[in-house]
């Protein structure tokens, strides 16, 4: 059975990777070429070097608002904007940014100062009052999505331009990852006061090392320097430009052919092209940690199938994550059962790797589908992109072939990176919906606020669990950093059983690289134009 079960879901993601490659419409064809995009085509006859970096994107950003996207492309876009009171280096070090001393003065108060020389675009200095507005909205404004992560920040109270103090709800030892996060752009107050945010959207103003030139949206996104930037530049781009590209096959013909410089999540199949390319100075595969874990949100509301414990364990059961980390992703994965990557602090590694994390039992699945009522079968609607990770679409559909094989039919939705991760802020996910969460804060305390605050999933998973909330709250007051983690063990090791998410894989990158730039990828997959210099 399981010799059968390999080779039926092989051959359907031969066929879903067949079908992109011959894809000569759609998305993909229209966002590969972009009339008013500046061409990036490297000068090889020995001209002057192209000084426009162009990089393949495989989706859209969402939105400029940092503090209401959730979406780890838009944050990386952002971060080439924008400027934190931290933020962390290539090796994901913190380091301070607009800060330069922070003190804690006592469990619930710490003292920041910051530099008397960084100007937004326009010219005007960031002050406290900045400080202070970004902040306290992030941490009041109930509707924002960053909204739960910084509501435990309960004042900034500014002691004179450049200093001030932030106040929090009890002791808060994640404010510093916290600040360094998501959410933690400095917005001018005034000129949003002025604007408002929907205006903001078409003529932003941060504080980072390039501004944004043009959005032409599911097109091209266009970046130059800012002139007025306050700290180390890199003079090599004067232009940099993300092409939005939804086909992977699309992108790694763009790379292949000099139209872009570096591209993520290069299929499996197209490896070996990549490192044999000589043309146009050639090119090669850059491979990168992530914190990325692939996993199916299931509905646990009431109504839908995946409500009942016993179909959520049958689906878990059904999947051979082996097959899907060596098979599909050619290794580019590891099996996992914890929404938490394993370079995080807090991270269980009893949940982690193929003996601990791959649970593949069909015949079990079975029987506990009929002890849930589902002896004949049962059918489901499941939600995956393409193009947004490594092999999703493919991934979708080995998953829905092995979930039929223990009597699960599967509706499976197909959509472009857009529309699905549109369709999952929305809320509107069916019974699973397969994604891809990073953790841009690298403590346990981010992603496991899914199973820690009810309200955070309200309407996506529904997952509510009174001991996993207690744990949670305990743990993030928590100053002892080893009885911390130990807490944010335990609620992994809980929502595992309870499976609101079945977690799959922890991903690795791939990236396609020109040899005419350097790049080192980054744990978070940041892609900050600061950090790639033309090789020289």
């Amino acid at each position: 059975m399981k010799k059968y079960l390999r080779a039926l879901c092989l051959v359907l993601a031969l066929v879903m990777t067949l079908c992109a490659c011959s894809s000569n419409g759609g998305d993909g064809s229209s966002a590969s070429t972009p009339s008013s995009t500046p061409s990036s085509t490297p000068d090889s006859t020995g001209g002057e070097e192209s000084r426009v970096l162009t990089i393949g994107l495989s989706a859209d950003i969402k939105n400029l608002d940092p503090q209401n996207h959730g979406n780890a492309l838009t944050d990386s876009m952002i971060m080439n904007l924008s400027s934190r009171l931290l933020q962390r280096d290539n090796d994901m070090k913190l380091y301070m940014d607009l800060a330069t001393a922070y003190e804690i003065v006592d469990d619930d108060t710490w003292k920041f100062e910051i530099r008397k020389d960084a100007t937004f675009w326009d010219g005007t200095p960031v002050t406290s009052a900045d400080v202070q507005y970004t902040l306290m909205r992030a941490a009041t404004d109930e509707s924002l999505i960053e909204y739960p992560y910084f509501k435990g920040i309960t004042d900034v109270e500014i002691i004179d331009d450049y200093s001030f103090y932030i106040h929090t709800a009890g002791a808060k030892p994640d404010l510093l990852s916290l600040l360094a996060k998501m959410g933690g752009d400095i917005l001018p107050k005034d000129y949003l006061e002025e604007v408002g945010m929907d205006a903001f959207q078409t003529a932003p103003m941060f504080s980072g090392q390039y501004k944004l030139k043009e959005w032409v949206a599911d097109s091209h996104i266009t970046l130059v320097p800012n002139e007025n930037f306050y700290g180390e530049t890199n003079h090599d781009w004067d232009e940099v430009v993300f092409r939005i590209i939804p086909e992977s096959s699309t992108r790694v013909g763009g790379l292949l052919t000099g139209g872009v410089d570096l591209i993520m999540d290069v299929p499996p199949n197209e490896w070996d092209r990549v490192d044999n390319n000589t043309d146009n100075y050639g090119t090669k595969i850059a491979r990168g940690d992530t914190t990325r874990v692939m996993l199916l949100a299931c509905r646990m509301t009431e109504g839908y199938a995946t409500a009942d414990a016993k179909v959520r364990e049958a689906i878990e059961l059904a999947i051979d994550k082996d097959m899907i980390c060596n098979d599909l992703l050619q290794g580019s994965g590891t099996p996992t059962r914890t929404r938490v990557g394993s370079g995080v602090d807090g991270f269980n590694w009893d949940l982690f790797g193929s003996e601990n994390a791959n649970l593949y039992d069909p015949e079990k699945a079975k029987a506990l589908l009929a002890e849930a009522g589902y002896a004949n079968g049962l059918t489901i609607t499941m939600d995956v992109p393409r193009g947004r990770y490594l092999m999703d679409s493919e991934m979708g559909q080995m998953i829905a072939g092995m979930l039929g094989e223990v009597g699960i039919t599967v509706n499976l939705n197909v959509n472009d990176p857009t529309v699905h991760s549109n369709k999952w802020s929305a809320k509107e996910n069916q019974e699973l919906i397969l994604m891809g969460l990073g953790d841009n804060m690298f403590d346990a305390g981010y992603p496991l606020i899914h199973y820690g605050d009810k309200e955070r999933v309200a309407g996506l998973t529904d997952y509510d669990s009174k001991e996993c909330q207690e744990l949670y709250q305990a743990a993030i007051v928590n100053m002892n950093l080893e009885e911390r983690a130990k807490q944010f063990e335990e609620i992994q090791a809980i929502a595992a059983e309870d499976r609101s998410h079945i977690n799959i894989c922890q991903l690795k990158v791939n990236y396609g690289v020109s040899n005419r730039i350097n790049f080192n990828p980054r744990l978070d997959e940041f892609i900050l134009a600061r950090e790639i210099t033309l090789a020289k």
